[in-house]
């Protein structure tokens, strides 16, 4: 029993450490999705405002050449006619101006490539000569068509549709000396602001590396980051996966925060760069998360196993002390069943245990004296049988004798005699019997039968009422309990000179109790005596002694406190002139079971 309690205990602990150790990882594991969500949307916001910066600087470059007319035109003639044209009329504009210093569009791309780190360079195209000025921080240069790359037309022409793109490996008259960094272009179309043609499209190219650096100066680069174009196009990505191409999974922004299938299950955070028509991704895929746990989830299934182990090791010890209890219990009580009565338990502490074993003791001391009870109770009962049959006496000699009296009664004529003889030839056949236990009715019948007797004796004297619940009639009760009380009314409280003498006999139920009352208007008992016969019923009960005879009313208590316990007995009330109530309770029993 004890190896399965610790076996269900063990189960129960394994259980429960593991419900507990799987809260525990599900709590940190949504704490460390969430923290590193967080971390992703934060890069994420700072990359926008370093796009956004991007942005607005190269608006306000248009905005100032839009704004400043000297500037419109400068850059204006600089489009519609040749270099060299562009030389004498910016030498004409100084001699007429007499200024120091001209604004000319080239200084203003040079001051924003100043202020702007990220901006590697800025190329101006002109639609009407097809060439195209390269601007830097250290120089400039002149491309002429005949030296532009392959494909030139197609890729301004695409720019003319989709302003950001990344730089291809091989630029329109530029030559690429190794590996081609990583980089990505603004690009937007020049017009004449008086006749709104197209005259020629400025791009600016920015290091995609200082993405980066910019990231690692403010923010922790958690999950991936990636910058998409309108069309997809990646632009940045903080993996250097899909740089240059176009981002293979669709990105929903009605979806952004939520579990999305990319390559893998992955949360999503999507933010517009403005009007720049730029989108900064943040992902935070499901094996960085599980990377980040796999420490947490190692630890936790090794602190489980040292609590079950714990656990598992002081539930043993105590189980185990309990054993040794519980063994010394059944040993002692295997003693018990083998005879030995003398078994007792000693044992320290105040747990349940101790409480049985004091339980057992005292189990086995009530048994003791219930087995010298029994022995006392039987040794009554004989001795009642004995006393009433008047042992020297042969019953069935004693059955014929009294039936050849009274068919001699009858035939001379005294058929009240016959009667009597009957009547008392009834009443020694039934306690001639063997049996100690009898129904209810049996014993009634039996003293209705008796006080028949005394009825014919004292004719005109005496009238005797009997009323059993039905029922209780067939209901078990010791032979010779209700007898002896109506033979004590007939020797002691009949008014031999009275002709109104009464005595009633009732049996009747009262819950799980059987209760007898005989009932007489006789002589009563003094107080004094009263006083007595009550001191002796509460007397506790010694063994009866050898050659003990009494079968009236201390007998008849004594025989139901030895059979049927404490709890029940005799109890008697009488007042002088007014007659005596004699009163037993025993319990309520059907063929020798409880009813």
């Amino acid at each position: 029993m004890f190896n399965k309690i610790v076996v269900l205990y063990s189960g129960v602990m394994i259980v429960l450490f593991a419900i507990a150790a799987a809260l525990v990882y599900q709590y940190q594991t949504q704490r460390i999705l969430s923290e590193q969500t967080d971390d992703n949307l934060k890069s994420a916001q700072v990359l926008n405002i370093y796009l956004s910066r991007q942005y607005e600087n190269i608006q306000n470059v248009f905005q100032q050449i839009y704004g400043d007319a000297t500037l419109s035109d400068d850059l204006l003639y600089f489009l519609n006619h040749d270099y060299e044209d562009y030389l004498k009329h910016r030498l004409d504009v100084y001699s007429r101006m007499r200024e120091q210093r001209l604004s000319s569009f080239k200084t203003l791309l040079m001051n924003y490539l100043e202020q702007d780190s990220s901006a590697k360079n800025v190329s101006i195209y002109s639609y009407p000569n097809d060439v195209h000025m390269q601007i830097s921080r250290t120089n400039q240069q002149l491309f002429n068509g005949s030296n532009s790359a392959e494909g030139k037309e197609s890729w301004y022409a695409g720019r003319e549709q989709h302003s950001w793109d990344t730089l291809p490996l091989e630029e329109p008259g530029k030559v690429q000396e190794g590996k081609a960094s990583r980089a990505y272009v603004y690009s937007r179309e020049i017009k004449d602001p008086w006749t709104l043609q197209r005259v020629g499209m400025m791009t600016v190219e920015f290091d995609a590396r200082q993405f980066t650096s910019w990231l690692e100066s403010r923010a922790a680069i958690t999950g991936r980051i990636l910058v998409l174009t309108a069309k997809g196009l990646v632009i940045y990505d903080s993996k250097d996966e899909y740089f240059g191409q176009t981002y293979p999974y669709r990105l929903d922004t009605e979806k952004a925060g939520e579990w999305v299938e990319l390559n893998e299950p992955s949360r999503v955070s999507i933010l517009n760069v403005g009007n720049a028509g730029l989108s900064v991704v943040g992902i935070v895929s499901q094996s960085s998360i599980r990377e980040s746990t796999q420490s947490l989830r190692t630890g936790l299934i090794l602190v489980t196993l040292v609590f079950v182990v714990f656990s598992f090791v002081i539930t043993s010890s105590i189980i185990r002390k309990y054993s040794k209890k519980v063994q010394r219990i059944i040993r002692s009580m295997n003693r018990i069943g083998e005879g030995d009565l003398s078994t007792r338990i000693q044992m320290s502490g105040e747990d349940e245990l101790q409480q049985i074993s004091q339980r057992f003791n005292d189990m086995g001391d009530r048994l003791e004296q219930y087995i010298d009870r029994m022995y006392a109770s039987e040794i009554k009962q004989k001795n009642a049988e004995l006393v009433a049959l008047q042992s020297q006496i042969n019953p069935h000699f004693l059955y014929n004798t009294l039936e050849s009296i009274r068919m001699k009664a009858y035939f001379e004529g005294a058929k009240d005699v016959g009667q009597m003889i009957y009547s008392l030839s009834v009443m020694f056949k039934s306690m001639a019997k063997k049996s100690t236990i009898v129904t209810i009715e049996e014993e009634i019948d039996m003293c209705s039968v008796y006080l028949e007797l005394f009825c014919l004796r004292y004719e005109g004297q005496l009238s005797a009422n009997i009323e059993v619940d039905p029922d209780i009639r067939q209901c078990s009760i010791i032979k010779l309990l209700v007898q002896p009380i109506v033979e004590n009314y007939i020797v002691h409280g009949f008014r031999s000179q009275e002709h109104d003498n009464r005595i009633t006999v009732q049996a009747q139920r009262s819950g799980e109790r059987i209760v007898i009352t005989v009932l007489d208007n006789g002589t009563g008992i003094p107080e004094d005596k009263l006083a007595h016969i009550r001191q002796t019923l509460d007397r506790t009960l010694d063994p009866p002694e050898k050659g003990y005879r009494s079968i009236g009313l201390m007998n008849v208590h004594e025989r139901i406190i030895l059979n049927y316990g404490s709890d029940y007995g005799v109890t008697i009330n009488s007042k002088v002139g007014q007659g005596t109530e004699v009163r037993m309770e025993i319990p309520m029993l059907i063929g020798g079971g409880s009813a």
